[in-house]
């Protein structure tokens, strides 16, 4: 099991960042627009917290991984906010692979955290694969794709506010 954190300052408060970021479109212009995957809403329920998605990603996997899972990749986001009175709210998600649901495990979570009048996002991961031969090569590639997508989508996020702020 490989887990790591990744923290990103985002430029809109905590409220802000549940009202505009987790619930308006801006999954829709992160996943298509920047990340080139294909994206679609199965559920999302602000008054219950639960959203499904489905997402086609687009990558460049190492060949042994190609060949054992195949060339096409897709899963789905189950995810659950929970929301607190006092606005420290928490988004748990599990990932559902496309391919061996149950060797391959990708969870999370995720909280916004107040730092002044800005607020910074931290995201904890859980990669685990238990196929025999591939589980490391795995659950490395995937970290690191995880990474390198999340630190696009930080520089991403703050511009979609900003371009929020300019239209009013």
């Amino acid at each position: 099991m490989k887990t790591f954190t990744m923290r990103h300052d985002v430029d809109c408060t905590v409220d802000e960042f549940w009202e505009i970021i987790h619930f308006g479109n801006f999954n829709h212009a992160m996943y298509e627009d920047l990340l080139g995957y294909e994206y679609e809403v199965i559920e999302d329920d602000f008054d219950s917290g639960v959203r499904k998605t489905h997402i086609v990603p687009h990558v460049d996997a190492p060949k042994v991984l190609v060949k054992a899972l195949g060339d096409t990749v897709s899963f789905e986001e189950h995810g659950q906010l929970h929301k607190s009175d006092d606005g420290s709210h928490r988004y748990e998600f599990n990932v559902v692979p496309g391919v061996f649901p149950k060797k391959i495990s990708i969870a999370g979570e995720m909280v916004i955290e107040p730092k002044g009048d800005k607020a910074v996002r931290v995201v904890d991961f859980r990669i685990g694969c238990s196929i025999f031969g591939i589980g490391k090569i795995f659950e490395s590639f995937v970290a690191k794709e995880i990474q390198q997508n999340y630190e696009r989508s930080a520089k991403f996020t703050n511009e979609y506010l900003a371009r929020k702020r300019a239209e009013g």
